[in-house]
């Protein structure tokens, strides 16, 4: 089945180095990319409503000219570089702010997977790109995979997989992850940070269930006691052969609300491997 795929681009290197991550992570799968830069004339405008264009004012036609440029040079450059006949790219140029340009290019075109730059810090009071976390929480239509902006994509050893035992577990939530896994035989580390003296029968039951779920996979079950959740993740960061961390949306309030805003913080500031949250 086809994948499609939305990368968003400012043009930024850290923008094209999640976009090279994408490319390559997929490489064995049919995929359509699109990829879209959200351009405004008004610096001054909201960064959550839709705006109109004044089609014959001189700045639109300058900011729309410089992001129809840029999309190209995108294609070109990937076209050249990658030479994936299972891949197709589309470029969207929207004159939106950026959060609603996203969710329209999401459902306009049944997007799958959003793939965003990370910055290492979002304090620069003159930079005003929305921050990593709020366009994590704001988009709920797919899933989302953020990617920092020195990571370079080597291949899938290694997948940390927090969970709190508690929700219901389905194997449909989990088949993004699996497809993945299984494609690159990729090691799964299911992380739970403990709070409670023991599991209880409903969490025994949950965690029964994922070791069917990932039955056929080299998976690890390791619990932490008494440790912050940041903590418990960014140990298992630290092990080298950690590709990627995934959390799944029904567990987005893992351990009370440890996750997933301080997670992402982390993102925001010195987290080294992607997040990758899988909305369902």
């Amino acid at each position: 089945m086809e994948k499609r795929i939305l990368c968003y681009t400012d043009f930024s290197e850290n923008a094209q180095n999640a976009i090279d991550y994408a490319v390559q992570l997929y490489n064995q799968q049919t995929c359509t990319f699109y990829f879209l830069n959200a351009f405004q004339a008004d610096a001054d405008a909201s960064d959550i409503e839709a705006l109109i264009p004044d089609v014959e004012n001189d700045i639109f036609k300058s900011e729309k000219k410089t992001s129809e440029t840029g999309l190209n040079k995108i294609i070109n450059t990937i076209t050249l570089k990658y030479k994936n006949n299972k891949h197709n790219y589309k470029v969207l140029s929207s004159y939106n702010a950026l959060l609603y340009a996203l969710k329209d290019s999401i459902k306009t075109n049944a997007i799958d997977l959003l793939v965003i730059g990370a910055k290492d810090v979002f304090d620069n009071q003159e930079d005003r790109q929305i921050p990593t976390l709020d366009i994590m929480e704001y988009i709920t239509e797919c899933s989302i995979l953020a990617v920092p902006g020195d990571f370079k994509f080597c291949s899938l050893t290694e997948i940390v997989l927090p969970v709190n035992y508690e929700e219901a577990l389905l194997e449909t939530s989990f088949s993004e992850l699996l497809n993945l896994a299984n494609l690159y035989n990729t090691e799964i580390q299911i992380l739970h940070i403990k709070k409670e003296h023991n599991l209880d029968d409903n969490q025994l039951e949950n965690k029964t269930k994922l070791e069917h779920i990932f039955k056929g996979l080299t998976c690890n079950f390791h619990t932490l006691e008494r440790m912050n959740v940041n903590k418990g993740i960014n140990s298992f960061v630290e092990n080298d052969r950690c590709n990627l961390i995934a959390f799944i949306g029904e567990q987005s309030n893992y351990i009370g609300n440890d996750l997933p805003r301080p997670l992402l913080k982390e993102l925001d500031t010195h987290l080294s491997v992607p997040v990758w949250l899988i909305n369902r």
